[in-house]
């Protein structure tokens, strides 16, 4: 009995002396590589931070004009109109503006009720940055301007008269470097903001817009003596609609992300990917004018 006792005590002294080891082993290894893991850590999550090691990244992405819309009869015909290429896929390039003079051109457009969809990225807060606007050489021309104002709320400004307007504000403010899904709406007598498919803005306005003839603005809008407020940061797939689209339709557009095609094709007026040019994939032939610092990346960090 003695003996087995002995034998015991020597194989629980044997297990512990073997822990033991393995334990000081154990640190040891963490001592010496320890800061060498610590630091990869590190740098990977900087890495993704930076976008580098997002998993998007990897995903391939749709060249310029991969995906439009097919009207058989002709612009502005809604017979038979179909979407047609590669869609859905990371667009290949984004629109940056310089805040400074850079902005596109498109003719404009009238009814009494429409839609404004588009995807931005402020590369910097408390300014005023115009996504979509009419043109006009003075303020009192507008018709609306979709916009970021200084307190980094998006507003929605229209006019019934051309001189005084109405500015409907966000309920959240946006964050810089983001992407945000941002889409206005009026429908007499509603004006409505969303922000990444969520309602965050919205109020009777019992109005038509005014009829102003001059051209549409993608990155700024007018305020005082001309062009005024331009965007600064990224801006990509631009909508604009002769219809107040409903909140599902709405959500799919966020769903789809940057490089999802439009919905509602028979009441879709423009489409601008801004992947690679300023041209319109509606189908309708309102192509764009690129004027000043615009251009278009391709190292743009997705949403």
């Amino acid at each position: 009995m003695k003996k087995i006792k002995e034998i015991k005590e020597d194989e629980e002294t044997s297990l512990f002396e073997e822990i033991k080891f393995k334990s000081q082993a154990a640190m040891e290894y963490l001592m010496t590589y320890g800061w060498a893991i610590l630091i990869i850590a590190l740098s990977l999550v900087v890495l993704y931070s930076l976008g580098i090691m997002n998993p998007k990244n990897f995903i391939p992405r749709a060249p310029p004009g991969s995906c439009f819309v097919f009207r058989p009869n002709g612009p502005g015909t809604t017979d038979f109109v179909s979407l047609q290429g590669t869609c859905g896929y990371l667009p290949m390039y984004v629109g940056s503006f310089n805040g400074v003079n850079g902005y596109v051109k498109v003719i404009g457009f009238q009814n009494p009720e429409f839609t404004l969809a588009v995807w931005a990225n402020l590369a910097e807060l408390n300014r005023y940055h115009g996504f979509v606007g009419r043109a006009g050489n003075i303020w009192s021309n507008v018709a609306f301007a979709f916009r970021v104002i200084g307190s980094n709320y998006v507003s929605f400004v229209t006019s019934a008269d051309g001189s005084n307007v109405d500015d409907l504000r966000s309920t959240i403010t946006v964050n810089a470097n983001t992407w945000y899904h941002i889409v206005a709406i009026f429908k007499r007598p509603t004006k409505t903001i969303y922000i990444n498919g969520i309602e965050r803005g919205t109020e009777t306005w019992d109005n038509n817009v005014y009829n102003s003839t001059a051209d549409i603005i993608i990155g700024g809008y007018a305020y005082g003596n001309g062009l005024n407020y331009l965007m600064k940061g990224l801006i990509a797939n631009v909508q604009i609609y002769n219809t107040a689209l409903t909140l599902q339709e709405i959500q799919y557009l966020y769903q789809q992300g940057l490089g999802g095609g439009p919905v509602r094709l028979q009441n879709l007026v423009a489409w601008w990917p801004l992947n690679g040019d300023a041209k319109d994939y509606s189908g309708n032939n309102n192509h764009g004018t690129i004027n000043g610092g615009v251009t278009f990346v391709q190292n743009y960090n997705p949403p």
